[in-house]
């Protein structure tokens, strides 16, 4: 882990994640690039693997999400 490491969003990540239903595997490598985030650098400071295992684990979260509402006034 870096220096940059960020325990608190690492563990909220993978809880959203799992409970969104990412496979555990993958919501742990998502947590581990997300809670090494630096907002100082281009990407967050995410290498283009970095980058697919975050898309991989939205991929995974969002079809797992229910339908939105419909909203009608």
């Amino acid at each position: 882990m870096s220096d940059n490491f960020k325990q608190n969003l690492y563990d909220a990540s993978l809880k959203a994640l799992t409970e969104g239903g990412v496979p555990e595997e993958l919501a742990i490598k998502a947590s581990q690039v997300v809670a090494n985030d630096d907002a100082s650098r281009f990407d967050l400071g995410r290498s283009p693997e970095d980058q697919h295992i975050v898309n991989q684990a939205m991929v995974h979260y969002w079809a797992n999400q229910p339908e939105p509402l419909e909203v009608t006034e």
